[in-house]
């Protein structure tokens, strides 16, 4: 297949993920333009992505099983890869219409993040909200579990001033469903005036 155009817009440690845009419209091509990006990011020709039965992208040997992330929104496709463990990767498109993030904090985070955005501005509390979004998202897909049993966990109420940072790593201890984890978000230019936002997840044991 084809290289599409895309760009390696974070990495953490080993792990990097690459923007595709635009994405091709169906699942199956979604996975082949992944695959090419990947190859050619990492200099992997190896890189083989399938799906399990339960639908979840994965690699082939030789490397690990779960060591392959996506994540796509319109026509923005987000894939995250390492060689030697699980990654996880979320893009969101931020809603400029309606959005509210001290409720939606309220509603899915924990006590401590969702204060700490009730405390901002409206503008900062909208970037901090997506920021913490898409990290927590990228990281729980490490679980194998995604957003199932909700988004309180991990905690970054500790790291905003981190996670603010474009591109910053984040390390967390192993909580009660994660391992140790480093994560890292990114705002980037989306369509028209809408910011997206990007994260990238890494299985530190």
């Amino acid at each position: 297949m084809t290289v599409p155009p895309f760009e390696v817009v974070l990495r953490v440690a080993d792990a990097i993920a690459v923007l595709i845009r635009p994405a091709p419209v169906g699942r199956e091509e979604r996975d082949g333009a992944a695959q090419a990006a990947l190859r050619s990011a990492a200099q992997r020709d190896d890189l083989v992505i399938y799906r399990r039965p339960s639908d979840r992208p994965a690699l082939k040997p030789p490397h690990h099983e779960l060591g392959v992330s996506l994540s796509h929104r319109a026509d923005l496709l987000l894939a995250g890869f390492s060689p030697d463990t699980a990654v996880g990767v979320d893009i969101e498109i931020e809603d400029i219409d309606g959005f509210d993030p001290v409720a939606f904090a309220a509603d899915h985070f924990s006590q401590s993040e969702a204060a700490a955005i009730a405390r901002l501005d409206r503008g900062a509390a909208r970037e901090v909200c997506y920021r913490l979004w898409v990290a927590k998202e990228a990281a729980l897909k490490i679980s194998g579990r995604g957003i199932f049993d909700g988004l309180d966990e991990p905690d970054l109420a500790k790291h905003l001033d981190i996670i603010r940072i474009d591109g910053a790593n984040v390390r967390l201890e192993a909580g009660s469903r994660l391992p140790p984890i480093a994560v890292s978000a990114i705002r980037l230019a989306g369509p028209t005036d809408q910011p997206v936002y990007c994260a990238l997840a890494r299985d530190l044991t």
